[in-house]
């Protein structure tokens, strides 16, 4: 193999990228058409990697075994969902139904308020808006915006089929995340023993790489996530906008895909602040609220906690989620920041390999 790629000099970066896009395009066909069986394998996956410093830890703190750990990691990971499901579903569903029942009111009312601006702004700016309807176009905009999510929404529990498939998934992710945990250093081992023994040690080498980045920047968007959700929930709660927690849960988690939570959050607070509220200072406090949280997360929460030594940066994130998603759709965004690691692992050895090569050299001379 290397002298085939002597001879034709191709870079062995470029062959390490080749090969791993080609593992992430298998994982998301799997993923895609392989459904029943990927999607249990793939989230119990994520689910054991995450948890293996954990059961690591106490494995040397503790005079418990790997397997019994395990299983007690996973009653109570089930036992939290059963709580959170029990004690938090009923209060989302409560809050969807109020919101539901009231946003054709708040529409309405935003409708008419709309349409006060808009005229305001054509009879006084005719130069610059001539006979353009701005608001009506904009009301038109989010109209549509929250039909297709209505739609979503109920297209999710809309058959048998998907809530079979979902039951499925929540006997098997556990079970399959019970027995990966328990023979973690197994299967590790066992993967590394399909490697060349020539290339081990450098697969070694970029899967240790892969794992600084991709856990540095999990925990650390995780913890971000939370403080984002926290913070536009209460700072909209204080302000006194409907729905705020669920507004701000709604932007926080969403945050994931950088500023889309941000930008949806204030595009849905900004309507129902516009239909609620009398004053207009209550507004440019919403808006307020959203820009503090917003400058808070860029320019000290982000840098102290996920960093961009280590982690990803959000531009590198927010390219990976842009081409995954447009390509693969659903499934390419749930693959595209674990693979955003793997891509800036070998994106690197190849800029690297291309400036210490002779070709780079003598253009720079």
């Amino acid at each position: 193999m290397n002298s085939i790629l002597r001879k034709h000099k191709v870079p062995p970066p470029l062959v390490a990228l080749v090969a791993y896009t080609l593992v992430i395009l298998a994982v998301v066909f799997s993923l895609k058409h392989l459904t029943l069986l990927a999607v249990p394998l793939f989230f119990s996956l994520v689910i054991a990697y995450l948890f293996d410093p954990l059961v690591r830890f106490l494995e040397s703190r503790t005079p418990l075994n790997r397997p019994v750990i395990a299983s007690i990691l996973m009653v109570l990971l089930v036992v939290t969902l059963i709580f959170l499901i029990i004690n938090l579903l009923p209060y989302v569903i409560n809050q969807a139904e109020r919101a539901a029942t009231r946003l054709p009111q708040l529409l309405q009312v935003f409708s008419q308020k709309a349409q006060v601006v808009s005229n305001y702004l054509t009879k006084n700016f005719p130069e610059y808006l001539g006979t353009i309807d701005i608001m009506e176009r904009v009301e038109r905009t989010i109209s549509l915006m929250l039909t297709d999510l209505t739609k979503i929404l109920a297209g999710i529990f809309s058959s048998l089929y998907n809530f079979l498939t979902m039951l499925v998934y929540l006997v098997f992710i556990p079970l399959f995340s019970y027995y990966i945990i328990k023979d973690y250093n197994q299967i590790r081992c066992g993967v590394m023993n399909l490697v060349p023994i020539r290339s081990r040690q450098r697969v070694t080498e970029k899967l240790g790489q892969m794992n600084r980045i991709l856990s540095s920047f999990i925990r650390g968007q995780a913890i971000v996530v939370l403080i984002l959700v926290v913070l536009y929930s209460t700072g909209l709660s204080l302000v006194g906008l409907p729905f705020a927690i669920l507004i701000g849960t709604f932007a926080g988690i969403g945050d994931i895909i950088p500023y889309v939570g941000t930008i949806l959050g204030l595009i849905i607070s900004i309507v129902i602040g516009f239909a609620h509220f009398q004053d207009v200072e209550k507004l440019f406090l919403v808006i307020l609220v959203f820009a503090v949280v917003k400058g808070l997360e860029n320019w000290y929460f982000y840098p102290k906690i996920v960093g961009h030594e280590v982690g990803l940066h959000f531009v590198f994130v927010l390219m990976s989620i842009i081409v995954f998603g447009q390509l693969f759709g659903f499934w390419g965004l749930l693959v595209s920041i674990p693979a955003a690691a793997g891509f800036k692992v070998f994106i690197s050895d190849l800029v690297a390999y291309y400036r210490s090569s002779a070709y780079y050299r003598q253009c720079d001379e």
